[in-house]
């Protein structure tokens, strides 16, 4: 039988932001579209990095990512609206609880 607190650990590691993602959440928050490369610059962060936690942020649906031509092609992300951020998070953690309560009640 698998242990119901090691499966909630579980589910809060899968939600877990790192404190990097909080600094560029907050950032697109404040200054609204940028590119990578300004993202890196503002937080004196590589770009690589960047790039890697903005995959993170997509995929959570906590940041969007759009393809644009301005004299150059390239993608630029904003946060999402805080308010569905929260709703979206939310729902995943109800979600998974109710399906480890299945889990166990079976």
């Amino acid at each position: 039988m698998k242990n119901p607190l090691s499966e909630i650990m579980e589910i809060v590691e899968r939600v877990k932001f790192k404190p990097s993602d909080i600094r560029i959440y907050a950032l697109l928050l404040e200054k609204g579209e940028m590119r990578v490369s300004e993202i890196a610059k503002e937080l004196e962060l590589s770009t690589r990095f960047v790039r890697d936690r903005l995959k993170v942020l997509v995929k959570k649906e906590v940041v969007k990512k759009k393809l644009v031509e301005r004299g150059w092609v390239g993608y630029v992300y904003t946060a999402e609206k805080p308010s569905r951020v929260v709703e979206k998070l939310k729902t995943g953690i109800i979600g998974e609880f109710e399906k480890l309560e299945r889990a166990f009640l079976d």
